[in-house]
């Protein structure tokens, strides 16, 4: 979706005007007054909240008025002006309108100008967003896929700046959700490393390990899951360095393009669910597409951001290791596979112990839908974070509530760094407590590979799909983590 900001507080000419309504406000002055106070008239404007009443207007240059209610001024928070935004989108293009002008009036709201304009821009393209399949029919126009905001009130450089902000972390969300919700025999490791280097430029450089690769360096945790697939494997690192850069953080995604459980195999019940194993290698790819579209270009201690995706496909087969097996990671470590379905957190011990070696980052941040005992723990609306430092996890849960992505922390104690004793290997790939901690127990198992390195896992298996509709999303993935990690970044 294409969206623009205007460039004074005049109401302009468009087929749909939208206003955010709050209740019992007084119409602002102008035209825009003037078409409320006649919509008014009518008795039938309401300002509930996600209430919509549309307008026959008397102004032939603005023929159309949509009122779209907020509720109380008290009540108005970013999420729900995030979630009007996206509303009024819906609502333009259910009339079939080429374009719709956005008035946004911060007057006496007390909301942060720079958080409003991101806001209204995510929740106009993430709004907009449906997945297209591939389908031998021709795609269908869509309407209201351009869109202008009118500022009233509030710093027009502040909105404008984090409007511009919230364009490219929408943007880049956006291209998460695609490579997600793409069937996996057409979205493999190959595909990513390809959208991969398609990011490079503009200060990226994009880097792919191959099988032969990851075998010189001896990664043998993550070549052991790829083992029982005909597709590649790949070992993708995306590396922003900006000029005057003195520190470097890496951002890792796990990357299962599909996930059958190998030998452990899965239910059949909703395994095509599995396509969205790779959720967190998306976020990572979606983050460096907003940083090479400028995204971190009002970030003011420039800092070198490595990516790295560890991209495979975990499949059944005669080649396909077994349970019992014991594989070697690249930093020597032995690893007991009592469940080839705990298969993400080798593909990441390989990633954190690669990029440790490689990067010598200040700190590392994975991300990944890595257990299904988060979803137990937290549903589908809240991840998890887990850490060795607490500096950092604060950090997150400080970026997640400023997006809108709540995180919620659990504990990693030293009373769990047991819990993942093998008595045939340095580690077992299942935690050994009896029916319980499997979120804790994988991130244990993660920290041991992080080392004294500051490192944080995000479990998003709850959230990278399944979330409950919230007018910016629907169904399908949800592209969770890039605006996060834009935010923390940005902070």
């Amino acid at each position: 979706m294409n969206i623009r900001l205007s460039p004074d507080s005049k109401l302009p000419a468009c087929d749909l005007i939208a206003v955010i309504a709050c209740e019992g406000r007084d119409p602002p002055a102008g035209d825009l007054g003037r078409l409320v106070r006649a919509a008014q008239a009518t008795g039938d404007l309401k300002a509930d909240f996600r209430k919509v009443g549309l307008f026959h207007t008397a102004d032939k240059r603005r023929p159309r008025l949509l009122v779209v209610g907020a509720g109380k001024v008290a009540d108005l928070t970013l999420e729900r002006l995030r979630r009007l935004a996206a509303l009024a989108q819906a609502q333009a293009e259910a009339h079939g309108v080429a374009e719709l002008a956005l008035v946004c009036d911060l007057t006496g709201l007390g909301l942060d100008a720079h958080a409003a304009g991101r806001a209204v821009a995510e929740g106009l393209v993430l709004g907009a967003y449906r997945y297209a399949p591939p389908s031998r029919k021709s795609a269908k126009k869509r309407a209201a896929q351009a869109a202008q905001v009118v500022l009233l009130g509030g710093e027009r450089s502040v909105f404008a700046a984090g409007f511009e902000f919230g364009r490219l972390a929408a943007a880049a969300t956006v291209f998460a959700r695609d490579l997600a919700n793409g069937p996996a025999n057409l979205v493999t490791p190959t595909r990513l490393a390809v959208e991969a280097k398609r990011l490079a430029g503009r200060g990226v450089s994009v880097r792919v390990l191959e099988r032969r690769d990851m075998e010189r360096l001896g990664m043998g945790a993550l070549l052991g899951v790829a083992q029982g697939s005909a597709q590649p494997p790949k070992l993708i690192a995306l590396d922003y360095r900006p000029p005057r850069a003195k520190s470097t953080v890496c951002v890792i995604g796990k990357g299962l393009t599909f996930d059958t459980g190998g030998i452990s195999i899965k239910p059949a019940a909703k395994m095509e669910e599995m396509r969205y194993d790779m959720c967190g290698g998306a976020a990572v790819l979606g983050l460096f597409h907003a940083i090479r579209h400028g995204a971190l270009r009002q970030i003011k201690r420039p800092v070198r951001v490595v990516g790295i995706v560890g991209a495979v496909e975990n499949m059944p087969g005669g080649g396909a290791q077994r349970p019992g097996d014991v594989v070697t990671a690249c930093d020597g470590t032995t690893i007991e596979v009592l469940n080839t379905d705990a298969e993400g957190r080798l593909v990441l011990a390989d990633a954190i112990a690669w990029a440790r070696r490689t990067y010598q980052p200040k700190c590392v941040v994975d991300l990944a839908t890595l257990t299904g005992a988060v979803v137990v723990a937290l549903g589908h609306e809240v991840a998890a974070v887990l850490g060795n430092q607490d500096g950092l996890v604060q950090e997150l849960l400080a970026a997640g509530k400023a997006a809108d992505e709540p995180l919620w922390q659990l504990p990693l104690w030293e009373v769990h760094k047991g819990l993942n004793k093998s008595k045939y290997a340095d580690l077992a790939n299942l935690p050994n407590a009896a029916g319980g901690a499997g979120t804790i127990g994988a991130a244990a198992f993660l920290a041991h590979f992080a080392e004294d390195t500051p490192w944080a896992h995000l479990d998003i298996a709850g959230t990278a799909w399944g979330a409950e509709s919230k007018d910016y999303y629907t169904t399908g993935a949800t592209g969770t983590g890039v605006r996060t990690l834009l935010q923390w970044l940005l902070g």
